[in-house]
């Protein structure tokens, strides 16, 4: 493991095991490029021809969901560099949560930087130098793109849901007709999405600031893996930015 994801594994705890998993492979993910490339050089064969090889022998459908997901990432970002409104539908009105999840980014971007320099500073080849920092440097590209997902498709309330999202996937719809009470509750006992008992956490790095009780239970998927465990649970916790127009706009429900 690098610098960059020994500094962010330090500042996400146990918790953050996905994040850390995460920057791990982006490690691995060079490392790989580069140990191939050798080899391929070793046995002389031509390095386009050998990736050609390597790819016709990858089963196709986890590439191209791993393709999906990097698209995906990258669309997001340019899509919030760009300012452009969240992904909801018409009339809904989004429920951010940004608050605590540029934490990580920011630590991995400045250790992918000391790691950059180091590279230049200790590698006698700058051939090499350079192809292991543009693979840094797509790395937290990559990185910043999958938190820019979960910036592009938050939460949203419409007239007649609340709906749950960890980016793309959709956790929980939950009918507005459904929900005996909602309140400003600070949880911090998770930073990841989870399931306890009949209560579901939808958490960020920051924890959960609001809860939401149910008069029936609700399903919940906390990923989109076909084989993913449906939850039902009587307690909502996630998290936003604004908290008190989240609660009027639930609230508003029982006053009419």
């Amino acid at each position: 493991m690098t610098a960059a994801s020994v500094i962010a594994a330090r500042s996400t705890g146990h918790g953050e095991v996905s994040f850390v998993l995460l920057l791990l492979e982006l490690d691995l993910l060079w490392m790989t490029l580069l140990v191939t490339g050798l080899i391929l050089r070793r046995r002389s064969e031509p390095v386009r021809a050998g990736w050609q090889r390597i790819a016709r022998a990858l089963p196709p459908a986890p590439v191209a969901r791993a393709i999906g997901h990097e698209v995906a990432a990258l669309r997001a970002l340019a899509w919030v560099v760009q300012r452009r409104p969240p992904t909801v539908p018409v009339g809904a009105l989004p429920v951010p949560a940004k608050s605590g999840t540029a934490v990580l980014p920011a630590a991995f971007v400045v250790a992918s930087g000391v790691e950059i320099t180091v590279l230049h500073l200790v590698l006698p080849y700058p051939a090499l130098a350079t192809a292991l920092t543009a693979l840094s440097v797509y790395g937290v590209v990559l990185l910043l793109g999958f938190v820019a997902v979960r910036w592009q498709h938050p939460h949203y309330l419409t007239e007649t849901d609340l709906v749950i999202r960890t980016g793309r996937h959709v956790v929980a719809t939950v009918p507005r007709k459904d929900i005996a009470s909602a309140r400003v509750h600070r949880d911090g006992t998770t930073t990841t999405p989870a399931v306890e008992g009949t209560t579901a956490r939808i958490a960020t790095l920051a924890g959960c600031n609001i809860a939401v009780t149910l008069s029936a239970p609700a399903s919940v998927r906390l990923n989109a893996s076909p084989r993913s465990t449906a939850h039902r649970v009587t307690e909502l916790r996630f998290a936003a930015d604004d908290t008190a127009t989240v609660i009027d706009g639930l609230r508003r429900d029982h006053d009419r």
